[in-house]
């Protein structure tokens, strides 16, 4: 029907209800500010039956449109019914009985028939479209903000409460947490939150806590959406402290990396129910995935940095140049040293510069040449001199690739200043020389006046003219001048053993001890020395070398010594011990033993900061074993009892 038709006849309303009752438009007839006639649809559209409807006044409709736009829609049917309109047409958002939210496009004509004057509504549900133009525009807003994220250099605790607040503003929530996940202590630690106040929430909360929804959603790495918590299937005790802050809906989601480990949780909720539509759900999820890709690159960032700037505390605190070179031989990172002692005006922009910047053309043309043999053959290491401050400074350069999978190579170098310890050595090699020149004085002038004395000496023990009692101090008297020659050759040996490399070959140690053993009896022809033995030639073979012979014989040499008796008796036992691996030699003597208390100290290094009472034979088998990788220990031959004698133990290591 027309509008002309309208006004050349009357209202027929039952033909109205024919027409239109079945339509799915809404429509609605108004009269002097009251409604006269509903349809099935737009009564159903508003939750209720049209005979609640007709006869009302248009503010009973008006009322179910969003307060903010109530009296605009009266003012608006009034302009229709005093003709001051003929045609209106808008969108509101509406609320039925219960609380559900839609959106009609009214489209509103002002008619006359029988020269009064009538509104006609036809209301279209646009909620859809609506909705969708609504997700479409939060999801432009939270983009924003995720655009800004990206693109900041904030720290991650201050990009995060940037994401949070963004989601929390668009999607029309009031609060909001991010927690990370704290691999070290298995929490989740908060990082951010909106609209909480200090106190209202854990600031670390375990992941194995079973009173919190934000550890569950960790531990199953499960979303929740829950519209309101008075209906919500979970425990009470998860939802009480949501409702002490009067939280009625809410989210929790996973924050997953691209490995699929928990990064955090993030956590938003409105203090009033909440229809969480399909929309922003999948608003929400997209927004959430892209939040965990910016927050894993984020921390994947500032670990970089973190190396960066440890990197750079080391390199700045190396006594020499630091430095990283592409291909090219172009500087890419230079330390503070290398910033503080070019010979070229200070810079603090390294980058880029090449050999040629730094260095005059022949030492650049070098630099760049070791560069390429560098990246061609591998590390190099070199000495060399420079001249800086005036002074003549030694460094010590190690120069060497890096390799990077997929990437060019880089060149790495470092070098330490030297000069001291070069002066140290050379020191030492002056201390050396002197040390071999007063051994050799000793060794060689020395002993010849020792000759002198023990021909002296020996010729008078076999004068007739000499008394017992003479002969007896020049007995004593050629004991020492033995003793005398003795220790200059432990000397010479101790020289020897600690200045030089002197190869291990293949050696029998029966042919050692035999030599042994002929020279102690050899040394103290006045004494019955019986040396026993279960050692036979071609049974064993270790690795050693001449000094083998002064070991065993240091060891026989002692126990005839310090055994005051005319008949001495040594027993030498060997043995495979350790599974095999070590021979072991066992000497022992029948002699005054040696105090517990001195057992410790009798086999101390030379350099060991303790009174040495061994004298320098001991110690010096005591070089020679370890030169050999064995060991040497001392205990009493009867155990517990120090003053029965003592035994000696060497494990060398067997086999040839």
């Amino acid at each position: 029907m027309t509008g002309s038709e309208i006004q050349n006849s009357k209202i027929d309303y039952s033909m109205l209800r024919i027409l239109f009752d079945s339509s799915p438009q809404a429509m609605l007839v108004v009269k002097d500010g009251k409604i006269i006639f509903t349809n099935s649809a737009l009564a159903h559209a508003v939750g209720l039956k049209p005979q609640q409807v007709v006869g009302q006044e248009i503010s009973r409709i008006a009322s179910l449109i969003d307060l903010d736009n109530q009296e605009d829609v009266v003012s608006r049917f009034s302009a229709l019914s005093s003709g001051k309109r003929k045609f209106d047409k808008d969108r509101f958002q509406l609320s039925d009985e219960k609380g559900k939210k839609y959106v009609l496009e009214f489209s509103a004509n002002a008619i006359k028939v029988d020269k009064k004057r009538f509104i006609v509504l036809y209301g279209v549900d646009v909620s859809s479209d609506e909705f969708s133009k609504k997700t479409l525009a939060d999801e432009r807003k939270v983009f924003s903000v995720i655009a800004e994220a990206t693109l900041s250099s904030e720290a991650i605790p201050d990009l995060c409460n940037r994401v949070l607040k963004g989601l929390v503003d668009t999607l029309g929530f009031q609060i909001g947490t991010v927690r990370l996940f704290n691999r070290t202590t298995n929490s989740l630690d908060l990082v951010a939150h909106v609209g909480l106040e200090e106190g209202d929430t854990q600031a670390i909360v375990s992941m194995d806590d079973p009173d919190f929804l934000v550890a569950r959603t960790a531990r199953t790495l499960s979303p929740l959406f829950t519209e309101n918590i008075d209906k919500s299937p979970e425990s009470k005790d998860r939802m009480a402290r949501a409702k002490e802050l009067g939280i009625h809906a809410l989210i929790f989601w996973p924050i997953i990396g691209s490995d699929g480990d928990l990064l955090g949780v993030i956590n938003i909720a409105a203090k009033e129910p909440k229809s969480l539509e399909e929309e922003q759900r999948t608003v929400f999820s997209t927004i959430a995935s892209m939040f965990s890709t910016i927050l894993e690159r984020k921390q994947a960032e500032e670990e970089l940095q973190e190396f960066r700037d440890r990197f750079t505390a080391f390199a700045d605190n190396m006594p020499g140049p630091v430095y990283i070179k592409d291909q090219d031989s172009k500087i890419l990172f230079v330390n503070r040293y290398m910033r503080d002692q070019s010979p070229k005006p200070k810079r603090d922009d390294w980058e880029g510069l090449s050999n040629v910047d730094l260095f005059n053309k022949d030492r650049a043309m070098q630099l760049t040449e070791e560069d390429r043999l560098v990246l061609k053959e591998g590390p190099i290491d070199r000495i060399h001199e420079r001249l800086l401050d005036g002074k003549q400074r030694t460094y010590r350069t190690h120069k060497f690739p890096i390799i990077r999978e997929g990437r060019e190579p880089l060149i790495g170098g470092f070098s330490i200043d030297i000069t001291e310890q070069v002066e140290a050595e050379k020191q030492r090699e002056e201390a050396r020389a002197r040390a071999i020149w007063m051994s050799d004085l000793m060794a060689h002038d020395i002993n010849n006046l020792h000759q002198g004395i023990m021909s002296s000496l020996e010729l008078l023990l076999e004068s007739e003219e000499m008394t017992d009692n003479l002969k007896d101090i020049a007995r004593r008297a050629l004991e020492q001048v033995h003793r005398s020659v003795s220790l200059i050759n432990n000397v010479k040996k101790f020289q020897l053993v600690n200045q030089e490399t002197f190869p291990l070959e293949k050696t029998d140690p029966a042919d050692a001890l035999t030599a042994s053993i002929q020279m102690v009896k050899q040394s103290f022809p006045q004494m019955k020395v019986t040396i026993n033995t279960d050692l036979d030639s071609g049974k064993y073979c270790i690795m050693s070398n001449d000094f083998l012979q002064d070991v065993f014989y240091n060891l026989l040499h002692n126990s005839v010594k310090f055994t005051p008796d005319d008949e001495i008796r040594i027993d030498i036992k060997t043995s495979l011990v350790d599974e095999g691996e070590f021979l072991q030699f066992e000497f022992e003597d029948w002699g005054p033993g040696i105090d517990d208390r001195l057992k410790k100290s009798i086999l101390t290094g030379i350099d060991d900061r303790v009174h040495r009472v061994s004298g320098v034979g001991l110690t010096l088998v005591k070089q020679i074993v370890e030169m050999y990788s064995g060991t040497i220990g001392v205990e009493s031959r009867v155990e517990g009892d120090f003053t029965k004698g003592t035994r000696f133990v060497i494990k060398l290591p067997n086999g040839c």
